[in-house]
């Protein structure tokens, strides 16, 4: 795969081109995750084409720098535009998201009272939700959670940085290495098949011999906790 070294400015035509075909597999990729994660009704090929436009946002905005190569950039950048897309076309439903929240929020509040990860039946008593209710919240929050979805801020920095950024984006990182780590197991093991070896969650079902529902609702609730754990350190 072609590696984009320079920043955009000074790429020829012939060059951009051979980039967007270089990465456009990349944004096929990853418009499946996403369209696995979302209502049947949602059609690929319109995921495809924002994808397409957030590679082209990545090969306008990247500027080459140690420990982020072009395709971890493109990567967050086309994973953001068609989640925008999802967002602005009323995919994501707002109450949806409320609900998402108040997850997020008993959660992190459990991890903090108990002093390690909450089961799901203790999320749900903290939320007043039966366990089918729970699994119900769960299932329409699938496409809001995302780990590729982050802001920038998560994203390596360079060395001549504010030493004040620098620092909390070390601490930042670390806290999110560690939530990850204390993920119980089945829920780690979903999040590094999902976005470490890019298995599709029909594919991370098979290995964990779950169906891909099951894998869905699990990818959600490791999402509500790191997400919780970000929106804390953000405060």
């Amino acid at each position: 795969m072609a590696k984009l070294k320079q920043p955009y400015t000074q790429v020829l035509a012939d060059d951009l081109q051979e980039a967007i075909r270089a990465h456009t597999p990349l944004v096929r990729r990853l418009a499946y995750q996403v369209a696995s994660r979302l209502p049947a009704n949602v059609e690929l090929d319109d995921l495809i084409q924002e994808g397409m436009m957030g590679l082209l946002d990545a090969i306008k905005r990247y500027k080459p720098q140690p420990g982020l190569p072009f395709e971890s950039y493109a990567r967050i950048r086309i994973t953001g535009a068609i989640y925008d897309s999802c967002r602005e076309n009323d995919i994501l439903p707002r109450n949806q998201r409320d609900k998402l929240t108040e997850l997020e929020r008993a959660t992190r509040k459990l991890e903090q009272e108990l002093g390690r990860p909450p089961t799901e039946q203790e999320i749900a008593e903290s939320c007043s939700l039966t366990m089918e209710e729970y699994f119900q919240t769960l299932d329409a929050s699938v496409g809001m959670t995302a780990i590729d979805d982050v802001p920038e801020t998560l994203l390596p920095i360079a060395e001549d940085a504010d030493p004040a950024l620098i620092t909390s984006h070390k601490q930042l990182k670390l806290q999110i290495s560690t939530m990850l780590k204390n993920l119980p197991e089945k829920e780690r093991l979903v999040v590094a098949l999902h976005y470490q070896e890019d298995l599709s969650f029909r594919e991370v079902a098979y290995v964990m011999d779950l169906t891909p529902g099951r894998i869905s609702q699990l990818h959600t609730q490791a999402m509500v906790r790191i997400r919780g754990l970000m929106s804390d350190f953000a405060r």
